[in-house]
């Protein structure tokens, strides 16, 4: 099985070459030259309101711009997910009238998904991803996804990204009902045995975009945990059967990157922070967050990417079905199956990519299929990567001898906007090699 994917990676690899060497990349202006912007013109943009994609540009009209300007934007456009196709260019009459031509995609479809937990096909959790996007023209997305087998769950979200445009203040709400089994593995040891939580989840917030490149946020939402094994109500917060824990969130974030779906350069910020409980129903802690991302390009064709991502807990009494994992949501590569548990962790990622084949404008006609489904932008990179990270109660366990690390070899497929698939092998410290499939970025 493992050599026959192994050939068709091959053989994919192979035509993508081959395909790449009849393509060729037109610069909108001469290398170097600049211009002064008197007007911006866009097309092709058939249901997309022209202002979602005007408010990602980085330029306005009497603005001077060069290649450089111009690839940027073109990416950022991009990266809303809402094209199969994004060109920036001067108009052959007027040079300083920059055209800017879209192909919309398919706004609907849905996505199947699965996953195993500790290797074992008994934990198979199956279901679907449901995306509707850009419904109105605005952006808006409506999110739905069930899943079915070890770990059933429903979950329902809503974003509007200009529920007031003028003002820049965008709206989410969420919904979700999960039956999930407990993933802390200290309380199956303590009990001898394993037992199941029904989560209920309503949520909603307000965000406000302060520019193309900062947004802050405030949530606020209210979760009801119910145990289903009494004798686990030792590991929850309000020390009963039930806990019920309103919640307030604040984030800030800053994006500076290009293409945000898989990024070549500029930085990405994350913070926030929790409360839970306000002294109510017996449930108080607290839960911040912090990820930082950093792509610079090297040598005009290779990336380097680095990562710190942490996660904090503090309160009088941290439910255990709140603490900081490992294995899961966040991964150390090369730890697949491995779990690891704590209040707090800490994870770091290096990684080196180098482009097969970057940008190849893949379209194609078949009947009765809308053209919107078979267009796509395909890219097919290499990537070396470096993982560490640690799971700890208090900052003196954070000792280097204590750290899990793993590295090793990627082959990444981008299909944009649709999807992206990752073929990765890594080695632990231990020196055990696995192969994983992924379908997002690593980051």
């Amino acid at each position: 099985m493992q050599s026959l994917q192994l050939k068709i990676i091959s053989l994919i690899i192979f035509f993508s070459i081959t395909l790449f060497a009849s393509t060729v990349k037109v610069d909108s202006l001469k290398l170097n030259q600049k211009i002064k912007v008197d007007s911006i013109i866009v097309k092709g943009n058939d249901r997309t309101e022209n202002f979602i994609i005007l408010r990602e540009l980085t330029f306005a009209v009497g603005d001077t711009i060069d290649n450089k300007i111009i690839h940027f934007n073109k990416e950022r456009i991009f990266s809303l997910g809402l094209f199969n196709r994004v060109e920036i260019g001067v108009d052959t009459l007027n040079v300083s009238k920059i055209i800017i031509n879209v192909e919309e995609t398919w706004y609907i479809y849905p996505i199947p998904f699965w996953y195993v937990e500790k290797n074992s096909i008994k934990n198979l959790t199956i279901g679907f991803d449901l995306v509707w996007n850009n419904f109105r023209g605005r952006n808006e997305v409506f999110h739905s996804v069930v899943g079915f087998g070890y770990d059933p769950f429903f979950m329902f979200q809503y974003i509007n990204p200009a529920l007031y445009y003028n003002q820049k203040i965008g709206l989410s709400l969420g919904l979700g009902f999960y039956h999930l089994k407990n993933k802390n593995e200290t309380a199956t040891k303590i009990l001898n045995q394993n037992f199941s939580y029904k989560i209920i989840k309503l949520n909603g917030g307000m965000f406000k975009r302060i520019n193309q490149f900062n947004l802050v946020g405030l949530s606020i939402g209210l979760d009801n945990i119910q145990n289903e094994l009494n004798e686990a109500k030792i590991f929850m917060a309000s020390n009963k059967s039930t806990d019920r824990v309103p919640y307030l969130s604040f984030y800030f974030v800053n994006d500076t990157r290009d293409l945000k779906q898989y990024p070549e350069d500029g930085n990405y910020f994350y913070l926030s922070f929790t409360h839970k409980g306000f002294n109510l129903f017996d449930v108080s802690y607290n839960i911040t967050k912090t990820d930082f991302r950093f792509y610079q390009k090297m040598f005009s064709y290779l990336t380097l990417k680095e990562r710190f991502v942490t996660r904090n807990t503090f309160g009088e009494k941290v439910p255990y079905y709140d603490y900081s994992y490992l294995g899961y949501e966040e991964k150390i590569r090369g730890y697949n199956n491995i779990y690891f548990e704590n209040r707090d962790y800490f994870l770091t990622s290096y990684e080196l990519d180098v482009p097969i084949l970057k940008e190849w404008n893949l379209s194609f006609d078949l009947p009765l299929i809308p053209k919107s489904l078979t267009s796509a932008r395909i890219g097919i990179y290499t990537s070396l990567f470096f993982d560490s990270g640690i799971t700890y109660k208090n900052f003196s366990e954070l000792k280097l001898s204590k750290f899990n690390s793993g590295y090793g070899i990627g082959l990444v497929f981008l299909i944009l906007p649709f999807e992206i698939i990752r073929f990765e092998y890594s080695l632990n410290k231990y020196g055990k090699g696995e192969f994983v499939i992924a379908n997002k970025y690593s980051f």
